[in-house]
């Protein structure tokens, strides 16, 4: 894997380019920004659901993705300051760069932003796990702890995987890298990157894994409204859609999205004691990748 790389400054359409292809060591490709959401306060005890989103494309479409998301941030009302950062729990709570906004003009500003996302050509998943159900359901079961690590560690695996799987079923076999927000978790993904590359990666896609930070590169800030809203649609995917959910996911088809949670927890179960025993008898000592 190659080393982590990390980028300052604030970025244009064009640097967005140039940092896409430089994750990608200079080869074709394509980009998967990722962001962790934690619904309720953001704490570990207090949250209820965590989720791992991410949106996948090529340089050259985040470029022209964010030469539009930046005409479209600049939209804010008269006597407002430009956003520089889109945070979507900002935006949500009117904190930030959002204190002092209104109801009004908030809804207004992202009716008009989040179009932005669907009318560019990005894929997007977003997983979650409810943590209250997976920490009871899996009490019983240490071995299967082992492997997951935490909560996190399994959407981050359970996201990856399915891009890496669909890539492996459908793709060219072009290299794929995953650009990570800085933050605490970034000890954890490299060692689900590390097991994922290992035991998940039938076809050998070449991977690399980077970090940066939603001012240096702002494809992230589209994975962070996708975490935010996929956090939010998974809580209850039977209920009544957000707005915001719905203009990410227009027609239905841009984004998958799934969940455990404690009526399909046992069948996260199942499956992953029938992956451990397969990885076991393919020599596998039981633990995450150090």
């Amino acid at each position: 894997m190659s080393a982590p790389k990390r980028f300052a400054g604030s970025a244009s359409a064009q640097q967005v380019l140039e940092f896409s292809r430089a994750f990608l060591d200079g080869q074709p490709g394509r980009c998967v920004v990722i962001k962790t959401f934690l619904d309720e306060t953001g704490v570990h005890e207090d949250a209820e659901m965590v989720a791992v989103a991410g949106y996948l494309s090529s340089p050259k479409i985040w470029r022209d993705w964010t030469k539009d998301w930046n005409r479209h941030k600049r939209n804010v009302p008269a006597e407002r300051m430009p956003i520089k950062v889109f945070h979507a729990t900002d935006c949500a709570n009117f904190r930030g760069e959002f204190e002092g906004w209104t109801k009004e003009e908030r809804d207004a500003y992202v009716a008009q932003l989040l179009p932005v996302m669907p009318a560019h050509e990005l894929d997007g998943i977003v997983v979650g796990v409810n943590l209250r159900d997976f920490t009871a359901a899996l009490k019983p079961y240490p071995e299967l702890l082992e492997m997951f690590g935490t909560p996190y560690g399994a959407c981050f695996q359970w996201a990856v995987s399915i891009i890496v799987e669909i890539a492996s079923n459908h793709g060219n076999g072009q290299r794929m890298a995953f650009v990570h927000e800085v933050n605490d978790y970034k000890g954890e993904a490299l060692k689900a990157f590390d097991y994922i590359q290992k035991y998940l990666n039938p076809r050998g896609i070449p991977m690399t894994m980077g970090f940066g930070s939603k001012a240096d590169y702002p494809p992230l800030q589209a994975a962070d409204v996708l975490a935010y809203e996929g956090g939010k649609f998974l809580k209850n995917p039977t209920g009544k859609l957000r707005r915001a959910w719905t203009a990410l996911d227009s027609d239905k088809t841009r984004i998958i999205a799934r969940r455990y949670a404690k009526d399909n927890m046992s069948e996260l179960i199942r499956l992953t004691k029938a992956f451990r025993e397969k990885l076991l008898a393919q020599g596998w000592d039981g633990k995450l990748v150090a």
